[in-house]
């Protein structure tokens, strides 16, 4: 596994264990998520197709998820296209932002 396939997976395993000290730790303190995030119910969360170019202290990583969830009666069930940035501090790889499309 990559550096950044290890990101993509850890990410993962933060947001289906719902890790709020986790996430303080791998997110950049100017990290903003406009969602009903808190209210998502999580059962799994794949990253797959993890492709990272690094442009000094910022990488920009496109991932596929499989994503098994649902907000309250609505089924988020399926495969999402994201974008993600990390920014490089203290020596290790802050994710600072997340653009996420539901695919067909």
């Amino acid at each position: 596994m990559t550096e950044f396939e290890d990101l993509e997976a850890e990410w993962a395993r933060i947001v289906e264990a719902r890790d709020a000290a986790a996430a303080r730790d791998f997110l950049a303190d100017d990290f903003v998520l406009s969602s009903t995030g808190d209210e998502i119910d999580t059962r799994s969360l794949v990253p797959r197709d993890v492709d990272a170019r690094v442009f000094g202290d910022v990488a920009v990583i496109s991932a596929r998820l499989r994503w098994d969830a649902s907000l309250r009666d609505q089924d988020l069930t399926g495969d999402y296209a994201v974008t993600d940035v990390f920014t490089r501090g203290d020596g290790r790889w802050l994710a600072s932002w997340r653009i996420s499309v539901r695919l067909a």
